[in-house]
Formats: C-alpha cells, structure tokens, sequence
C-alpha cells in the first residue's frame, strides 16, 4: 500500500477514476438497482446499472437475494455504456501489458486484482481494502448466454480464493442433510446428472461451478440457479422445457436454463458434503455407482479448475488434496437411462448417513 509520501499508485488512480464514472452514473434518480445476495455465507452487493447489467446479472443469484441489510463483505459496482450514455472506459495501459487470463502488468497487487478481456469486452477491477469490485462493459445486451448464466465468475472467483474458499468447477446435489460434490472435466456428464436430479427428491446446488468451504465438516455452497446443457439433451429432460433462456441457441452453444421460478423448491443455498462422485458415461446396461481411486478425481478436479482459473493453482491444489482425503470418491457409470441416476444418488447417500465422515485434523 501507497504512504504518504509516495502518493497514490496507478491502480489506485485508475480504481478511483472508474468508481467515479459509476458514481456518475449512480447519481441520476432509479439509474442503479442494488441487490444483497448470499455467497458462501458472506454477503455480497450488487449495484447494477437499471436494465442493462440488471438485467445481465442479477437473474443467476435470485436464489441467492437477502433482505439483510447487514454490512457487505463485497460491492459490486457494475454498468455499461451502451444504456447509461456513460464514457467508455479507457485503460491506461497497452496491449504489451495484459498476460494470461486477461491480467493486466502493473495492475495487480496485494491490494488490486485487475483483469479484461476482449469478447466481449469486459473489464473486471477488486480492492481488496476496501472489499469493492468494478465490473464494465460496452454493452450489457450484448453480453454472452453464457456470461449471463454464469455472471462475474472471474471476479468472485478471485476474491472467493483470497478471503480463503474455494470457487471450483463441478455440480453438487443430495438431500438438505447431505449430499454429493460431480467433479470431471468439461463434457463428462456433470450438468446432465445435476439437471435430472431436478425430476426427483434430490435438490440442487450447482451443475457447473460452485464454492466449498470446511468447518468442522465439508459444505458446498451454490452460486448461481442456472443449468447448462447441449441442445441434444433436452429429449432427456423435458421438465427442463419453458426454463431456457436461448430456445434457439447458436451453433457450439449450450442451452441456457435458469431454473429459481420453475425449480424454486429444490434449489439449495447449501449442502453438508458425504462424497465426491465422477461421472463415467458408458450408456450401457443401469447406472450403478462404484469405488473410485481418490488419486484420478483428484487429478480431474485440479485439472477442471485451474482450467478456469490458472492463478489459484496453488491455493486449488492444496484444498483438493484436503477434500479428497476427507470425503469417499466414487465413479458413476451412467447407463442406458439417465432417469436411473437420481435414484443411485441416493442411494449412495442413504447408504453413507450410517458411515462416518473422515474429519481434517
């Protein structure tokens, strides 16, 4: 952190320059919609520009929403240009400065985490100090499905890593007392295992992307009420049908749902972990669930993360190699009928209420 003396840094001058476009922006009557949602047991405010990024944002944390009015642990300042007549926002930085995952040199620091990328173009900023983030755009309409259904990733990604969780790639269902964290890589089955459990008894954390935390026991903590799947795999879902937000995706898209209206009932803000399943497709004879060396998911799961988040390599592994030691693992070889998973997931968990959990020291 700057002294006295030696003046405020550049990321500090930049940081203040973008907070005072928002504020500008802010300060017009109904221009700003804030929210206050729940992550991970932390408490987060989203300030989003009224239309354009309110509508980007907030529908993939409605399950998320509190009334608490308690001190934020995080601010979210996020606007665009295109439906505030805001200015662009201008880097003071060249193309030589930005590194791997959009990082920009000069820019990040104990204090600042300061990132972009280009398609579309999106510009995410977190002070640490003053536990505020900044996230811009040209255009919030033209933001991705994608981006819509999995919002400010990378920027709660970052910061869920430096107050000590671990944001990680991979599902999670089960019962309200106990249920299962899906690892793989992409394409491996996860979201299609997470969004038949919808049809059952099971609730619903996560298909994709979620955050854990340990205390006394491993939880899983949801992030978004959305579900990603190829178009292909609606014929075997069709309680999915009406909760798609791009009917008619472009082609190498997935299909977007967000499930808090339709799904309300089975969606979780958390579950107590019991296992750690990997998903096997063979689309042979029934699904059955299997013992699984700890050493291979561990291996999928570093790998399926730090693919989405290369900067938390280290602190990712360290934490995995925890969960593993502490949680059962097991293989799901999904066969012929993905309408038998449910089932066997419960099983499984039924089954494992009458064995202890392994505890970290």
């Amino acid at each position: 952190m700057s002294g006295p003396e030696s003046g405020p840094t550049r990321p500090e001058l930049f940081f203040e320059g973008a907070l005072q476009q928002f504020r500008d922006v802010a300060a017009s009557p109904g221009a700003i919609v804030s929210r206050q949602i729940l992550v991970a047991g932390r408490t987060v405010r989203i300030e989003a520009s009224a239309r354009g990024m309110e509508q980007a944002l907030l529908p993939a944390f409605a399950h998320l929403a509190t009334s608490d009015e308690a001190e934020p642990d995080l601010i979210v300042h996020a606007w665009d240009s295109e439906s505030t007549a805001a200015p662009l926002l201008k880097p003071q930085w060249g193309i030589d400065d930005y590194r791997r995952e959009g990082f920009i040199a000069g820019f990040n620091n104990k204090r600042f985490l300061t990132a972009a990328q280009f398609d579309p173009p999106i510009f995410r900023m977190v002070d640490l100090d003053q536990r505020r983030a900044l996230y811009w755009t040209p255009s919030a309409a033209r933001l991705s499905v994608w981006e819509r259904g999995a919002p400010l990733r990378s920027l709660l990604h970052g910061w869920l890593n430096q107050i000590g969780l671990l944001a990680i790639h991979g599902g999670a269902v089960g019962f309200p007392d106990g249920g299962v964290f899906l690892a793989g890589l992409s394409g491996q089955g996860k979201s299609n295992i997470a969004l038949s459990c919808l049809n059952s008894d099971l609730v619903y954390a996560s298909d994709d992307f979620c955050v854990l935390s340990y205390k006394d026991q491993w939880l899983v903590h949801s992030l978004y009420c959305t579900g990603k799947m190829a178009p292909g795999d609606l014929a075997r879902h069709p309680h999915l049908r009406g909760a798609e937000i791009n009917p008619n995706p472009r082609d190498g898209d997935k299909m977007v749902y967000f499930l808090h209206e339709k799904f309300k009932d089975r969606l979780v803000q958390e579950i107590p972990l019991r296992a750690i399943v990997l998903p096997r497709v063979t689309a042979q004879g029934p699904s059955r669930i299997v013992p699984v060396a700890p050493a291979l998911v561990q291996r999928v799961i570093v790998l399926s993360t730090i693919g989405l988040a290369r900067w938390t390599g280290h602190e990712t592994f360290t934490k995995v190699v925890e969960l593993i030691r502490d949680l059962p693992c097991y293989e799901l070889i999904v066969g012929e009928s993905m309408a038998d998973v449910p089932a066997a997931i419960a099983q499984l968990l039924k089954d494992l209420r009458s064995t202890p959990t392994r505890a970290s020291p």
